[in-house]
């Protein structure tokens, strides 16, 4: 089959076009892989369908102020209200992992940033859940002291006893949990 041509674009009808695409700051720049849709050229959440004829609005945030209007409009429907319980089950969930995220990447600085006796002692009882909760708490220290606790041999034993019950199966990892419940750690 026969392919149809476009003719080439000379190089001053190229220009013209470039020409009219920068006189206009609506208009996306053009370039790059993704046919020229940048997060600058988006705009806020809200704005992407936002004209020319929005910018007055914008620029006094009357639009914001519409556009919250008709978003509770539309949360009021009822047969928008699973589809927006559904989405807030998962922001909630979102903002739950992200958070544990931080909690752990926090932990994790202060376990590599303390002294190396301090992380040698408690690396045996990371991978114990209970346990590496127990050693969470040493991050409460007022004095933001990890290694105190991390190389207090007090600490320590109890540590050891509490992973060998667990380990020989004398106390599930469960019932460990239960208990540090009841006593409030």
């Amino acid at each position: 089959g026969k392919r149809s041509r476009e003719k080439p674009k000379t190089a001053e009808a190229h220009r013209g076009a470039e020409t009219e695409k920068m006189d206009d700051p609506w208009a996306p720049s053009g370039s790059g892989v993704n046919g020229g849709i940048t997060s600058g050229d988006m705009g806020a959440p809200g704005l992407q369908n936002a004209t020319r004829s929005d910018l007055p609005a914008i620029m006094n945030g009357d639009f914001g102020k519409a556009f919250e209007q008709s978003f509770k409009e539309y949360a009021q429907r009822p047969e928008n209200k699973a589809l927006l319980e559904k989405h807030q089950k998962k922001e909630f969930k979102k903002a739950g992992r992200l958070a544990r995220k931080a909690k752990y990447a926090e932990f994790q600085d202060k376990v590599l940033s303390a002294d190396y006796d301090a992380q040698k002692n408690i690396a045996p009882y990371l991978e114990n859940r209970v346990l590496r909760r127990i050693i969470n708490t040493f991050c409460n220290d007022p004095n933001n002291d990890f290694s105190k606790w991390a190389n207090n041999r007090e600490v320590l034993k109890l540590l050891d006893s509490a992973k060998r019950m667990m380990d020989e199966g004398r106390l599930s990892e469960d019932e460990a949990e239960e208990m540090m419940y009841l006593w409030g750690v």
